[in-house]
């Protein structure tokens, strides 16, 4: 449907990444493969589907971190964010920043139903904004070329494509669930530690001065 605009193609999927970042249900690695397809066919130049995709994606998350950094908590009370993040949804993304911290920024760019609630929340939650485009950034400039790449190499063959596509999703999330599991293991480990006695600090029998 893109290739007759040619280059103008790559402004409709700078869009539909853009209304990703806003919630629309639409897998955001679907735009990401149609243009490495569409740079594949000679559409579009490879570098510059690199960079509007990489543009649309940070774009997408950076105003929904401003509206949760500048609107606030109230956002929660108004449509359609108040469907988003429900009430279950906003106490699971909570939950998750008070374990793992700001680090759940860059692994919600992994985790497409968590990704808007995690960035909103970072945002009400006042993390620096450098902290958020430095994690969001560096998790985008691993999946946008990843994508984008694939589409561009199976591009020819849409059947192998999705085959790829599968076995790709299955390596990152299982990549994601062993960095969880990783994280939960070290908080526990941490609060275990933190629980413990310290040393004794007074003074034993053998410490005792003065007699005779």
């Amino acid at each position: 449907m893109l290739s007759p605009y040619g280059t103008h193609s790559l402004i409709v999927i700078f869009l539909i990444l853009l209304a990703c970042g806003f919630g629309l249900p639409l897998p955001e690695d679907l735009p990401l493969l149609t243009a490495g397809i569409l740079a594949s066919h000679g559409v579009v130049d490879l570098h510059d589907a690199h960079i509007v995709c990489f543009a649309g994606v940070i774009l997408g998350d950076a105003v929904i971190y401003f509206m949760g950094l500048k609107l606030g908590p109230q956002l929660k009370r108004r449509r359609p964010f108040s469907k988003i993040l429900t009430p279950e949804r906003d106490a699971k993304v909570t939950e998750i920043f008070r374990k793992y911290g700001t680090k759940v920024i860059f692994m919600a760019r992994f985790m497409p139903g968590l990704r808007m609630p995690v960035f909103l929340s970072a945002g009400m939650f006042q993390v620096k904004w450098w902290v958020f485009f430095g994690l969001d950034g560096l998790a985008a400039l691993i999946s946008v070329p990843v994508w984008v790449y694939l589409g561009f190499i199976f591009g020819s063959n849409l059947e192998q494509l999705e085959k790829v596509t599968r076995r790709f999703k299955y390596g990152i999330f299982t990549a994601v669930t062993v960095t969880i599991i990783t994280f939960v293991i070290l908080y526990l480990v941490k609060r275990r530690r933190e629980s413990m006695p310290g040393p004794a600090t007074g003074q034993g029998p053998d410490n005792t001065s003065g007699q005779s």
